[in-house]
């Protein structure tokens, strides 16, 4: 995960603004991603609008460039054609418990990283503790599959264990290296 700093975590999109790219018009605010039937691909993104009733649009993550501080829409932007219980939202990946095929618990899931410009899901962003975080840093299992356990579970492969690495350094990491 040499290339992690061209990922993008979920949690820093949420609440975007999005434009559209043809009009320059605000359309409204990211909501949330919705992924494909395995969770290895984003395939779009829900936008909630202003207003009354559902006025919340799809759209294409293939039509879509992700900024800092903004979502440019060129295309793909349709009215409610998918509802958030029948896509697979990134959503319910978050705070399960992750444990490896072993039993040993590894952490909570508390983001996932996506890369913007293939939309590929490249980790998932593991918190053990809030002390832990701090001192260490948070943990990434990279890539996927999992197996979903039962209710707030994914069970990850020995082999996928062995690759997770530390993501951001934390106080301890830093302090070392100032040494």
């Amino acid at each position: 995960m040499s290339e992690r700093l061209s990922y993008i975590k979920r949690e820093s999109v949420i609440g975007l603004p999005v434009i559209d790219g043809k009009t320059n018009r605000k359309l409204g605010i990211v909501k949330d991603f919705y992924t494909n039937k395995g969770n290895t691909h984003v395939e779009g993104l829900f936008v909630a609008r202003d207003g009354w009733g559902n006025n919340d649009l799809d759209i294409s993550f293939s039509g879509v460039t992700i900024g800092t501080d903004a979502i440019i829409a060129e295309g793909g932007i349709q009215q409610g054609a998918k509802s958030a219980d029948e896509a697979s939202s990134l959503d319910k990946l978050l705070k399960k418990r992750a444990i490896r095929e072993d039993g040993q618990e590894l952490g909570i899931i508390s983001d996932i990283l996506i890369d913007p410009i293939t939309g590929r899901i490249e980790g998932l962003e593991l918190s053990v503790s809030v002390l832990d975080d701090l001192l260490t840093g948070r943990r990434i299992i990279p890539n996927m599959p999992y197996e979903q356990g039962s209710g707030d579970v994914i069970v990850v492969s020995l082999d996928q264990a062995a690759k997770i690495e530390s993501y951001n350094r934390g106080i301890k990491n830093i302090f070392l290296s100032k040494i």
